[in-house]
């Protein structure tokens, strides 16, 4: 919605309800890929893949972001806009992880000043310069080697980055020419061939990694541009392409999981129109409940694991080894794992819903009213003008 003059009316995003359910069960499953230590699913082939969700991030943002913005940056004020709501859908979480987990590096701090601590505070992962970079949200765009602070959020960094790519491409018109769509689609696919080719995996980050994410997020355009509206057979299509979507997540390894970015991409266009079986299960409560909180899901479920990493070393003198992602703790019984993630994923949603409410939702809102505030300014100027301009 539009107002006079060259102000814009702030933009109300659709909702997919599929699709949001989707993005929950993704962001939970992120969660169990990073178990820091033995469970009865540890071990299976789907939880070692769980990574490949952030690559469904990718593609349904750079969908839904399209849906919502790519008719509605035309002009500046378009663009101060959109990069605004962006800014704060996402800033204040991430500022508000970091501080925490600031926090617990001085907590570790003194711990070491009276020998409970070995490790230095602020040295490797959690370093100066590495907290510089989030806090800039420069974390995804491989200016270092290794993750740090809170690794999940390098792909928050990787997709401002496609935000700004997206707005210029938006506000030159590129967004709504099919042509630039289709080469760019055409060059995605081929850099998801080419991560897996030559990684072996997509499970990258740093510089391939914001490759990665470009790469899914023109898909998830792509897919907004082409792919028609309540076209026949999309319910079945759907459904198709979910089973696929397990079958490849709990049987292929290495680079064959690149063929799970075409199912996204099927995914992502059929599961629109929340049509089909898959669909009314998304849509059903919990599921749209994950999907509010997703965003928070992802960014604080490794910290409270850390935390949980730190009482089990420290209270029950757990050992540990280095894993693949991190140190992973010597539980010595799978049940004993399964029942310890039981409980971090409680902590996980309710930390989750806690930090939507009070963290997410707020941000948003503020961020809302700052775009309204900015519009009723500059329709006052307009109207002053148009006064000013008017016969007397």
């Amino acid at each position: 919605m539009r107002a006079t003059g060259k102000c814009v009316r702030y933009m109300t995003p659709k909702r997919y309800l599929a699709l949001d359910g989707l993005r929950g069960v993704a962001a939970l499953a992120v969660v169990f890929y990073h178990a820091p230590w033995i469970t009865h699913f540890s071990d299976l082939q789907i939880a070692r893949n769980a990574y490949l969700a952030v690559d469904f991030f990718f593609i349904l943002s750079g969908f839904v972001i399209a849906a919502n913005y790519a008719a509605g940056i035309n002009d500046m004020g378009d663009l101060r806009v959109f990069l605004t709501k962006r800014f704060f859908r996402l800033y204040p979480l991430h500022v508000a992880i970091l501080l925490a987990l600031v926090g617990l590096e001085i907590v570790k701090w003194a711990a070491q000043g009276e020998g409970a601590s070995d490790v230095a505070p602020f040295t490797g992962p959690n370093s100066i310069p590495l907290l510089a970079e989030n806090l800039l949200m420069l974390q995804g765009v491989g200016l270092e080697d290794r993750l740090g602070w809170n690794p999940p959020a390098w792909s928050v960094g990787a997709e401002c980055v496609a935000y700004l790519l997206f707005a210029w491409a938006a506000l030159a018109g590129f967004v709504r020419r099919g042509w630039p769509i289709a080469a760019l689609c055409a060059v995605s696919f081929v850099a998801y061939l080419m991560i897996a080719s030559s990684a072996g995996t997509l499970d990258v980050t740093g510089r391939l990694g914001l490759v990665r994410c470009l790469a899914g997020f023109s898909l998830g355009v792509a897919v907004w541009l082409y792919s028609p509206r309540n076209w026949f057979g999309a319910p079945s299509v759907a459904d198709a392409a979910a089973l696929l979507a397990l079958a490849i997540m709990a049987l292929a390894s290495g680079g064959a999981t690149v063929l799970i970015i075409f199912v996204f991409v099927a995914l992502t266009a059929t599961l629109k129109d929340d049509c089909g079986a898959v669909a009314r299960l998304l849509a059903r409560p919990a599921a749209q409940f994950l999907g509010r909180v997703s965003y928070s899901i992802y960014l604080t479920h490794m910290p409270i694991l850390y935390v949980f990493k730190i009482v089990l070393k420290r209270v029950a003198h757990i050992a540990s080894h280095t894993g693949p992602h991190g140190q992973m703790l010597d539980i010595g019984s799978s049940w004993l794992g399964d029942a310890l993630f039981g409980t971090v994923i409680v902590a996980v949603l309710l930390t989750s819903w806690m930090t939507y409410r009070s963290i997410e939702e707020p941000g948003r809102r503020f961020g809302a009213r700052l775009v309204q505030a900015v519009e009723r300014r500059c329709d006052r100027k307009v109207d002053i003008g148009e006064r000013a301009r008017a016969p007397t």
